[in-house]
């Protein structure tokens, strides 16, 4: 039986490479989601004692949905590498990696901390963006350092674990709502109606209609590519 808990990678949406509403802004982050090997990692980083998440509700908290799926674990290279030709980042100077759609580097660059496990999901993630044509290199910093830069807007991408603190599901969309960047919310995401969803929640018993409101939520986070 899985735990309530989730490990994900966050995207700072104001960065002016990954971040933004944009569709090749969108396309960029899908294409890295599909490229990046989870199967690998859940069989042989985390010992198969994990299953790809589809979305950022934990498993036994309110609002879990066993059956919805969405593309967040999916592990696609193919599917990858046709979105980013799509929406033009093509390798233009011959090197293996792609550009940016105007031409400037596309280099992601990824926080991460000093541990050895933390090398062998480093050790993955660049094998993985390395074969969709995606340069990555590694930012090295102890934890504490690495949050308060994502609070303050300054990292690129991260991956962090979380364990639900409670029954209730809801707690999962701080990171959705933007009266929260600073604090939960370090990709810096902002959508009206994600924050009108939040605070309806927060007044609302549970019920059909805030299950009504999880999905819904459910179905626009996941545009986010937020969770491996």
């Amino acid at each position: 039986q899985v735990n309530s808990d989730i490990g994900y990678v966050f995207f700072n949406m104001d960065d002016p490479i990954v971040g933004g509403y944009t569709p090749d802004k969108v396309a960029l982050r899908r294409a890295i989601g599909l490229a990046y090997n989870t199967v690998t990692e859940n069989r042989v980083i985390r010992r198969g004692q994990a299953v790809p998440s589809q979305s950022n509700v934990m498993p036994h908290t309110y609002g879990y949905d066993p059956e919805f799926k969405s593309e967040m674990g999916d592990y696609d290279p193919a599917r990858a590498k046709a979105l980013l030709d799509l929406y033009g980042y093509k390798d233009i100077d011959g090197d293996g990696y792609r550009e940016m759609p105007d031409g400037s580097p596309l280099v992601i660059t990824r926080s991460t901390l000093p541990e050895q496990i933390y090398r062998e999901f480093d050790t993955l993630w660049k094998k993985s963006m390395d074969a969709v044509g995606i340069k990555t290199v590694f930012s090295v910093q102890k934890f504490a350092e690495s949050l308060k830069q994502a609070r303050a807007g300054k990292l690129q991408v991260w991956s962090l674990a979380n364990s639900a603190a409670d029954p209730d599901g809801q707690s999962t969309f701080q990171r959705f709502d933007s009266n929260q960047i600073g604090g939960q919310n370090m990709a810096r995401f902002k959508n009206a109606r994600m924050d009108e969803i939040y605070q309806q929640m927060s007044a609302m018993p549970n019920g059909p209609e805030r299950l009504a409101l999880f999905k819904e939520a459910l179905a626009g986070s996941s545009t986010l590519n937020y969770t491996e």
